[in-house]
């Protein structure tokens, strides 16, 4: 009997989890395609991806083709997604079948009322303050990507590449991504050199955002304690931090004294309690506490 409740625990459990996720993921890619068909592509900014080739797409093509932009963006979703599931896996893929789908489908919902709710022409561009668009399209779409890939995921298109190239050479998500989306943003310039500039501007400020946002979304604390009292401590991390830890032995150059080093790993939370729990238990201990967002290990995230 005891199994099996472990077992619908753990069911309900990994529902809770994936239903989060998705959550998330559903949130991440509401921002991204806000920041796309809003204030990205009425303006023309190409700051790579695969709205900025349906950009381009749709200014060479005739004026009665009848893909748009938003059907351009699928389409090609549709062909990145098959490398996603080639070189990510089957997890990374569904999620990305996923974030895919939603972007395409809010984004053609999104085309729609822009060219059907404006009163006088079309509604987007909401202001002729091309900074201020530009400001507000890097903001929803680094926000959003960062979300996005902090759940293994991606937005679809040119993100597939960009995830495919942090797996294997390791290159932070925003890196990547200038890097993948770079080539794509020269094309800006054949619309006129401030449209270029600002494009240019939006595709660094994008991906510097985006690697600070999903650093500050890994953000873990890791403490490194030298106690004489190795077994009570570590008791408290184990039962009430409910963490693991590593020890060892080792003597204190000036003192000469026998002393346990633990080092454990915690979230932030755990970190601004840990430290007076310490010293409570021994207040001769000695504690190093500091940030890292690059943790591979049992408990945390792992590698893609």
């Amino acid at each position: 009997m005891k199994m099996v409740k472990n077992t619908v625990y753990q069911t309900k459990s990994r529902w809770k989890t994936v239903l989060v996720e998705y959550l998330m993921l559903s949130l991440g890619m509401t921002l991204v395609t806000v920041g796309l068909y809003v204030f990205t592509m009425p303006n023309k900014f190409l700051m790579g991806g695969v709205n900025g080739i349906s950009i381009v797409l749709v200014e060479l093509l005739p004026a009665d083709f009848p893909i748009t932009a938003g059907g351009f963006v699928a389409i090609l979703n549709m062909l990145l997604l098959l490398v996603g599931f080639a070189f990510l896996g089957r997890e990374f893929g569904f999620k990305t079948v996923y974030t895919s789908i939603y972007l395409s489908a809010i984004g053609m919902l999104i085309e729609w009322m822009g060219n059907h709710l404006g009163e006088n022409g079309p509604l987007f561009p909401l202001t002729d303050n091309l900074l201020l668009e530009l400001a507000l399209a890097v903001i929803f779409q680094a926000v959003g990507t960062a979300i996005v890939f902090y759940y293994n995921a991606s937005g679809g298109g040119t993100d597939i590449v960009a995830m495919v190239l942090k797996k294997y050479t390791r290159v932070e998500g925003g890196k990547a991504l200038l890097c993948v989306d770079f080539v794509i943003m020269l094309v800006s310039f054949t619309y006129g050199i401030e449209l270029g500039l600002l494009s240019a501007l939006g595709l660094f400020a994008k991906a510097m955002i985006v690697d600070k946002v999903n650093r500050n979304l890994n953000l873990s604390k890791y403490c490194i304690i030298v106690t004489t009292f190795p077994e009570e401590i570590g008791e408290y991390i184990n039962r009430r931090l409910h963490r693991g830890a590593t020890m060892w032995k080792g003597v204190g150059v000036y003192t000469h004294e026998d002393k346990y080093i633990l080092l454990v790993v915690m979230n932030a939370r755990q970190a601004t309690v840990v430290r007076d729990e310490i010293k409570r238990i021994d207040e001769h201990a000695f504690i190093v506490v500091d940030d890292t967002s690059d943790i591979v290990g049992n408990g945390f995230r792992a590698l893609i």
